[in-house]
């Protein structure tokens, strides 16, 4: 099956954000690069990672330090 670019955007957007890790999409890029000799690897990766953040923004969220000194 060929893919084409909206494609890649459709899995980008909406299937980016539900994989376990971001790390996760380089294996699914590899998968998609088979589909499609003009697949854009780095902006896919980008594309679905952005997504990922935004949509796990709340899962991860650091809480702020006040006082990050190492007692002695």
């Amino acid at each position: 099956m060929r893919m084409s670019k909206q494609h890649f955007d459709f899995i980008a957007e909406k299937v980016g954000p539900l994989v376990g890790w971001p790390s996760d999409l380089h294996e699914i890029a590899d998968q998609l690069q088979e589909t499609n000799p003009k697949f854009n690897r780095e902006k896919f990766i980008n594309r679905a990672t952005t997504a990922w953040e935004n949509a796990n923004a709340d899962r991860f969220k650091l809480e702020e330090i006040d006082d990050d000194q190492i007692p002695y």
